[in-house]
């Protein structure tokens, strides 16, 4: 009877130790399938937020008033093309943002060529004023000489600029009709100087100039200021 009692005392320890292992294994699931529930909602939500967000910030992207920059616009419609969101909406606002995005670029292309050849033609106006006026300081500074041998040196000097001492001078006298003229008696730029560098006086300004391929002067018109 004795060994009968213990072995029914240790038969129910083992049941309950069996019920406790059990329950903490129980326990011990429930808590893993809570831990990842609480994981995939959170992910969700992360992900909800991070489509919400991407929403938003497509449709401020197609504002015509949007403040920012072009560089400043396609780096965030890159950040958020990094996000691969897979979102339907998300796609097709993508989609429209890049091809507003394509015909601001264009746009920007073509004022940037339009200012090229602006400031390109500005750029050839300068440096055909500076030409002129070049060319007029040479006239002047042999008018305006000391003494014949300084007008003969600065003659010298000024022939360089002309394919030959046989350039034609071209006087004009009026100007009428379509751009018609009316010149006086024609002369060489070499005689040109030389009158000059007698009448001390230079009161004309330059109406045309023709430059061969090497920018030498091949024909010359002179006005009266």
């Amino acid at each position: 009877m004795k060994k009968l009692g213990i072995q029914l005392k240790r038969t129910r320890w083992s049941q309950l130790i069996a019920l406790v292992l059990v329950f903490t294994v129980a326990l011990g699931g429930s808590s893993c399938k809570s831990k990842k529930k609480i994981a995939t909602e959170k992910a969700t939500i992360e992900l909800a937020n991070k489509i919400a967000q991407a929403k938003a910030s497509l449709v401020d992207l197609l504002r015509d008033d949007n403040p920012k920059t072009y560089e400043e616009k396609v780096a965030e419609l890159n950040r958020i093309k990094k996000l691969q969101l897979r979102d339907p909406q998300v796609e097709q606002l993508i989609d429209q943002v890049d091809t507003k995005q394509l015909a601001e670029s264009q746009i920007i292309e073509k004022k940037r060529q339009e200012e090229k050849i602006r400031q390109e033609t500005v750029n050839l106006k300068l440096k055909r004023q500076a030409e002129i006026d070049n060319i007029n300081a040479h006239f002047i500074s042999i008018a305006q000489a000391a003494n014949a041998m300084e007008a003969n040196l600065r003659i010298q000097q000024t022939l360089t600029y002309y394919a030959s001492p046989e350039v034609p001078v071209l006087l004009i006298i009026d100007i009428y009709g379509d751009n018609k003229k009316d010149y006086d008696k024609p002369t060489t730029i070499l005689h040109y100087l030389n009158y000059l560098k007698d009448v001390k006086m230079y009161k004309r300004q330059i109406e045309s100039i023709k430059f061969d391929v090497n920018h030498k002067i091949i024909e010359i018109e002179l006005i009266k200021n």
